[in-house]
């Protein structure tokens, strides 16, 4: 299969050393991809650079082959939706407006809207101001926002759009990135939780001090050895009822870097 999203030799630097060198990653259409690495291991300013906010400080991105800066603002727009991990909105719009905003700035139908509010169970939501909300409805927000942008073979980069939830509704929106996937978009999010990246994630790429430690199904790159090189501390791996590897930083080992 075709990669839809393309990163070569991607590197970046905001003047206090490299965030990012050398990185080579391709995202293809109905997988879901995290990204995962230790705190300033990169995560954010690779999914701003894949998504076309942040122009790379060397490297190229490319979509569907031809490059990413060419693509004026709008194309990229009908194209390619972000959700950063904070929410940015005027505190008084109604919840509907948002998402009417995001559904009418890239041309796409009623519908659209109608279905992320079912989905994520928002109509309680609509007529309240964003600034009124729990920071985990804000992230529902956000995220219904996200996918109201989405066309249906589009590509979705999402900046922990997990953190905020409760289980119930991290097992909600997991379900439907799952489901834009298997209907043909490219789903890329960070995720710190390691347990819940093996879950929901068809293939992993790992990164640790700006590199790219290893990218592939998400069992063979979650493994202790690769996972103990990025993160400094030992893991082990546990089984979930289904029989997935789940990985956990080993109990007691390494707790003076655990704790710091």
């Amino acid at each position: 299969m075709d990669p839809v999203i393309e990163l070569h030799r991607i590197g970046h630097d905001y003047g206090r050393g490299p965030v990012l060198e050398g990185i080579d990653l391709a995202f293809a259409t109905g997988a879901v991809t995290a990204v995962c690495g230790p705190n300033a291991a990169g995560k954010t300013t690779l999914l701003r650079i894949a998504s076309g906010l942040l122009s790379p400080g060397s490297g190229e991105v490319r979509l569907e082959g031809t490059t990413l800066g060419s693509f004026a603002p709008i194309e990229r727009a009908r194209r390619i939706a972000h959700m950063s991990q904070r929410f940015e909105c005027a505190s008084g719009f109604p919840v509907r407006r948002v998402l009417e905003l995001a559904r009418v700035l890239v041309g796409r139908a009623p519908e659209a809207i109608d279905r992320v509010i079912d989905e994520l169970e928002l109509e309680p939501l609509l007529e309240r101001g964003v600034g009124t909300l729990s920071v985990g409805q804000a992230q529902r927000v956000a995220l219904a926002r996200a996918l109201a942008q989405l066309p249906a073979d589009g590509v979705l980069l999402l900046d922990e759009p997990l953190a905020a939830l409760d289980p119930r509704w991290q097992r909600i929106a997991t379900t439907r990135l799952a489901e834009r996937a298997r209907a043909g978009a490219t789903i890329i999010l960070s995720v710190h939780e390691l347990p819940t990246a093996a879950g929901v994630a068809d293939r992993v790429a790992l990164l640790a001090d700006g590199g790219l430690v290893a990218e592939g199904p998400a069992g063979e790159v979650l493994m202790p050895d690769r996972l103990a090189r990025a993160y400094g501390v030992p893991f082990e791996l546990l089984r979930s009822a289904d029989g997935t590897p789940i990985p956990i930083a080993s109990p007691g080992a390494g707790a003076d870097t655990l704790s710091s």
